[in-house]
């Protein structure tokens, strides 16, 4: 054989290992999509598979795919002079690795969710503290919405539909004191600061009305 041709079979026993790795992780990643996943790895060949099947079919797709590139792995190593056991040594360790690549990626995913989740239920649970501004009408414009959602809240927990409705009509004609609030804050830096606590303060309202 020339050098040349060694080289050439060199590239392609290469080319088998690449195509095993792959191969391998495909089918890792076949197991684990049995069960439903916050996102996924698909391949652009097996796409109108998952969105005809959805994730158990892409699970199918990949098992078959995966198998298919190992046992092609395993041929092309074979056809170009390679020992079959080594390429039966190594496509089993690629699995092995593959199945702890996944399980591994997957715990990490899911750790973060939870860190994501954990962290937006702080944030909104969080109390913003009722901001200072030298605004007049800004400061009792939040006296009178914070005194509403007392109201409310008192008539929510009495079942006093009628109260509750009459309250409702005040805020609406409340929020349009912003109208004159919002253009004289807004040039100043407390501007988000108020922006803040009176959305607060509005979602504690709609709340009460059904709407978030």
């Amino acid at each position: 054989m020339t050098t040349e041709s060694n080289v050439k079979t060199a590239a392609e026993k290469v080319k088998s290992f690449a195509m095993g790795f792959i191969g391998s992780m495909f089918v890792a990643l076949g197991f684990s999509y049995f069960s439903e996943q916050s996102s996924y790895r698909i391949p652009r060949i097996l796409l109108p598979v998952y969105e005809f099947l959805g994730n158990i079919g892409l699970a199918i797709g990949l098992l078959i795919l995966g198998a298919a590139l190992l046992y092609a792995a395993y041929a092309k190593f074979k056809n170009n002079g390679g020992r079959p056991a080594v390429i039966l040594i190594v496509l089993p360790l690629f699995l092995v690795f593959s199945f702890v690549i996944t399980k591994w990626t997957e715990n990490g995913s899911k750790v973060k969710e939870k860190q994501q989740i954990s962290g937006n239920k702080d944030n909104t649970n969080k109390e913003i503290s009722r901001p200072k501004l030298d605004h007049e009408k800004a400061n009792a414009y939040l006296d009178q919405l914070e005194l509403l959602v007392d109201k409310m809240t008192k008539a929510k927990e009495l079942k006093d539909d009628t109260a509750f409705k009459t309250l409702e009509a005040e805020y609406f004609e409340q929020m349009n004191q912003l109208a004159d609030i919002i253009p004289q804050l807004s040039k100043t830096d407390k501007y988000a600061d108020f922006a803040h606590y009176n959305a607060q303060l509005a979602q504690k309202i709609n709340q009460m009305r059904g709407i978030e």
